[in-house]
């Protein structure tokens, strides 16, 4: 059996991945890992606030481990600390990070590059598969999320706290991926066959990151 710790935004992609992972009889999810920012106190991109991370896990119920890293921290930072971390996970035997990638090689070469160096393993169990039969798996298999960030150069800012459901896929732009694998947008999975119970979730205020580019929505109890 091998041990793994699932890289974990807190989106619909690494939701589907850590359900995967929980039903593989070959897997032992250790926990999940999430990097935040320690300035703002939350998940860089997604802009959710590092407590929402810690709420899913609770109600999962396996360990969170956080890697806090400066705001735009360089990759020399980040690898660094990237490696004392996963330097305390093979401490507890885990050999492996669970991936949500879909199709973008460059990315995962620079992943399964790193992990190399740090003599880990990188899994990948959505690659190659359509985004679209991801999308609707998704859904099929009963999971909620809502969308918190939007690129408002890819799509409308009106989209952030929408629902990620069928009415919001049937309302995107041919030019925008099915799972926002392009950064389009992000979101956050609240309920599911992987939670022990839902989250409950209301949306917010909504604010803007990178010049106004990114449109956000606060969560809130």
């Amino acid at each position: 059996m091998k041990n793994v710790m699932v890289s974990w935004s807190g989106g619909k992609d690494s939701s589907l991945a850590l359900f995967k992972m929980l039903n593989d009889p070959t897997i032992k999810v250790k926990g999940l890992f999430s990097t935040v920012s320690s300035e703002s106190d939350r998940l860089p991109m997604h802009e959710v606030k590092r407590t929402w991370l810690t709420r899913q896990a609770e109600a999962i119920g396996l360990p969170h481990y956080e890697l806090e890293l400066p705001l735009q921290a360089s990759n020399e930072i980040y690898e660094k600390e990237l490696h004392k971390q996963f330097e305390q996970f093979k401490k507890q035997a885990v050999q492996a990070i669970v991936y949500a990638d879909l199709f973008l090689e460059d990315i995962r070469n620079y992943r399964d590059e790193l992990l190399k160096r740090m003599d880990m393993q990188g899994v990948y169990p959505l690659w190659g598969t359509n985004s679209e039969e991801i999308a609707h798996e998704f859904l099929r298999r009963g999971f909620k999320a809502v969308i918190t960030t939007v690129d408002t150069d890819q799509l409308s800012g009106e989209f952030a706290g929408h629902m990620y459901n069928e009415d919001f896929l049937r309302q995107l732009p041919a030019s925008v991926d099915p799972c926002g694998e392009y950064g389009e947008f992000h979101t956050f999975v609240f309920d599911g066959p992987i939670f022990n119970q839902p989250i409950s979730i209301r949306t917010g205020d909504s604010f803007s990151t990178m010049n106004e580019r990114f449109g956000h929505i606060e969560l809130k109890e």
